[in-house]
């Protein structure tokens, strides 16, 4: 796989988990994988793989791919908030969006769910026992905004050789 080619994958991976607001946000998220990269480049990426900015659920802006987007981009675009009751966690949509959110958590197997039952603003996701509606709300939020790892700095050696 070539550079670019790798690089583009990347950022396709990375705009689908993280909401990333600007290029200097994406210049430094491929920093902590690795991959070194100027604003310039990245704004050709960008076009060539159809990323642009969309409007999410909290009015953010943030890139998004044009393909099927996966269930972290859907719920940063859709999910508005995120409660739990009992067996159940309850997250709310702007009208007509509930569906759309199911059926991605339907797709995407996430852990404690046993089922989704969507209304037009609404997504109650039955969470399978043992787990709580507590715990699959915590599961949905860390999906929604997944925390951005820190970046790794290699540890340095020690001996003789490297004081």
């Amino acid at each position: 796989m070539t550079d670019r080619a790798h690089r583009q994958d990347l950022i396709v991976q990375l705009v689908a988990t993280y909401e990333i607001a600007s290029q200097g946000e994406l210049v430094e998220l491929l920093s902590r994988h690795g991959v070194e990269v100027n604003q310039a480049t990245i704004s050709r990426d960008l076009e060539q793989l159809g990323i642009g900015k969309q409007r999410g659920a909290d009015g953010t802006l943030a890139y998004a791919g044009t393909e099927r987007p996966g269930l972290a981009q859907l719920m940063r675009q859709f999910v508005t908030t995120i409660e739990a009751s009992g067996n159940l966690a309850v997250l709310k949509t702007p009208p007509g969006a509930a569906s759309t959110v199911a059926s991605a958590i339907d797709m995407a197997d996430v852990a404690g769910t046993l089922a989704t039952l969507q209304g037009d603003d609404t997504v109650l996701v039955v969470a399978r026992e043992p787990a709580t509606g507590h715990d699959v709300a915590a599961t949905l939020r860390a999906i929604k905004t997944p925390t951005i790892p820190a970046r790794q700095v290699p540890a340095r050696a020690e001996g003789p050789d490297h004081p």
